[in-house]
């Protein structure tokens, strides 16, 4: 392996990590994809590291802050995020500041508001448990989707409609 094999492995990783941030795991598959040499991938990513380019801790923020504002549960974009091979510290580090800043209820209502702006859950069963299910899918506990979903309902029976 010459030293031109690990500056062409680098450059590779540098652009990759340019559009996006990247955890180890997937940045090396990438690179492998690309047929780069292991040697040369391992040289890489340790300079991408010593120049702060590669952080774990930065990707586990910037993905669980994609993922919560696309709906999921805070349990959900956590468990994607270990399934792309977060490192564990890294990962449990931003899981915790987003729990202080996270209301489950808030994003399930938002997310209910977004998809039923006419309120239509309230009037058809059906509607209701398609909601329920969307929830459900987005890692919402039980409690949380029917306190969300039958929010409305208990405050029209409070105003006498």
């Amino acid at each position: 392996m010459s030293r031109q094999d690990v500056q062409e492995v680098y450059g590779i990783a540098l652009r990759l990590l340019t559009m996006r941030e990247h955890c180890e795991v997937e940045l090396r598959a990438k690179l492998a994809q690309r047929d780069c040499d292991e040697i040369a991938i391992d040289s890489a990513i340790e300079q991408l590291k010593g120049y702060g380019y590669l952080s774990e801790a930065r990707y586990a923020e910037a993905f669980l802050r994609y993922r919560l504002k696309k709906g999921e549960s805070l349990w959900m974009a956590a468990t994607k995020a270990r399934q792309k091979g977060v490192d564990e510290t890294a990962l449990q580090v931003a899981v915790d500041e987003a729990e202080a800043v996270f209301d489950a209820y808030d994003a399930c209502r938002t997310l209910l508001q977004s998809r039923d702006p006419q309120g239509l859950r309230k009037h058809d069963e059906r509607v209701w448990q398609r909601h329920a299910r969307f929830l459900r899918n987005k890692g919402y506990d039980n409690d949380t989707i029917l306190r969300a979903l039958n929010e409305d309902a208990c405050e029209d029976l409070e105003n006498g409609e």
